[in-house]
């Protein structure tokens, strides 16, 4: 498998991780709301995804949606509601603690999140064990998060 792709792809959406809080935070304060600047990021975010859609010709019938939804567990709608826990936390929280150190903290309980998850091969990740370099790179990241926080 070529891996370049996954990996420019991974890069760019740090980059816009980075980017985001910044530019929800200065929404948010434009229209004294974080919730609101929230619920606009999201709808753009929608409008783009429907052309995206679209224009890679994935749009499907209106019955195939209903059905293929009704036929999904319930907690498969989470990742919209985590999805904007994590909007609405960067656009509040990043311009109290700084952009360095909230990209520093999301990545740790992202890293935290993902050992944990292939530990068990839990959400369809594949099983893998917890290694003493994966506990060396987490150590790692939590000092450069403290380092950070500290700078």
């Amino acid at each position: 498998m070529n891996l370049l792709l996954p990996i420019i792809f991974a890069l760019l959406s740090g980059l816009a991780m980075s980017i985001q809080p910044g530019i929800n935070s200065i929404l948010g304060k434009n229209i004294e709301s974080p919730w609101l600047a929230s619920t606009i990021s999201f709808f753009v975010g929608t409008i783009a995804l429907g052309i995206i859609t679209f224009a890679l010709g994935e749009m499907k019938s209106t019955a195939f949606i209903v059905q293929t939804i009704k036929e999904q567990p319930w907690w498969i709608w989470i990742g919209g509601f985590l999805g904007a826990i994590v909007v609405t936390s960067s656009l509040v929280f990043a311009p109290k603690i700084g952009a360095t150190s909230w990209i520093a903290l999301f990545l740790l309980g992202q890293v935290i999140t993902s050992i944990l998850l292939e530990k068990w091969g839990i959400l369809g990740f594949p099983e893998k064990p917890i290694s003493i370099q994966k506990m060396i790179g987490l150590g790692l990241l939590i000092l450069s998060a403290w380092l950070v926080k500290k700078g």
